[in-house]
């Protein structure tokens, strides 16, 4: 009889704790506020990736030319440390003084080249959230929802109203059709 009573307590206790997450699972959805993470949306999806994988291979020709001017200032120092012993004090230093300047000229290009790519790369986040913007707002429209709020700054919410997967779905596949038709709702 113990055994019993205990035992419809725990069922009791158990289709209760079912009935209050149901309830709270489909006012989730019925609130009107949902939560994403959009750094995962970005690392995640394929349109993501892609973005940053284009990124690269476009840059790809900048790490190349840097290398190439990095190997040719080596050997242009190793020569004028070569010809140290065959110049005079005078002729070494002017050498020496040229070489300097040029490296620090190159050097200031270069640098400002490595601003402006890396402002590139910094600009990449904010145009896939903008390229996303309507898919987003699908959902948002699906789900009745007024605001979304993203995941880092939520302290605390229910999974049911994270719609990071979601998104991430989404957006894959709008990318994977406009692979293949060249047209997507991302180029909107």
């Amino acid at each position: 009889m113990i055994f019993l009573n205990f035992t419809f307590k725990i069922y009791y206790i158990i289709l209760s704790l079912a009935f209050v997450l149901s309830t709270n699972m489909a006012l989730a959805g019925s609130n009107g506020i949902l939560v994403v993470d959009l750094d995962r949306a970005y690392q995640s999806s394929k349109f993501g990736k892609s973005i940053r994988k284009n990124f690269g291979l476009e840059n790809q020709s900048f790490n190349e030319e840097n290398d190439a001017i990095l190997d040719s200032l080596k050997q242009e120092e190793i020569k004028l440390t070569e010809e140290r012993q065959s110049l005079s004090p005078e002729e070494f230093s002017k050498a020496a003084e040229a070489f300097d300047k040029k490296a620090v000229a190159i050097r200031a290009v270069r640098l400002e080249k490595i601003r402006l790519v890396d402002k590139k790369f910094q600009e990449l986040k904010p145009l896939f959230y903008n390229q996303i913007r309507p898919i987003i707002e699908k959902i948002m429209r699906e789900y009745d929802a007024s605001i979304i709020l993203e995941k880092n700054t939520v302290i605390w919410s229910l999974a049911s109203i994270d719609i990071t997967s979601l998104i991430v779905e989404r957006v894959d596949q709008a990318f994977m059709n406009a692979k293949g038709s060249q047209a997507s709702e991302l180029e909107n």
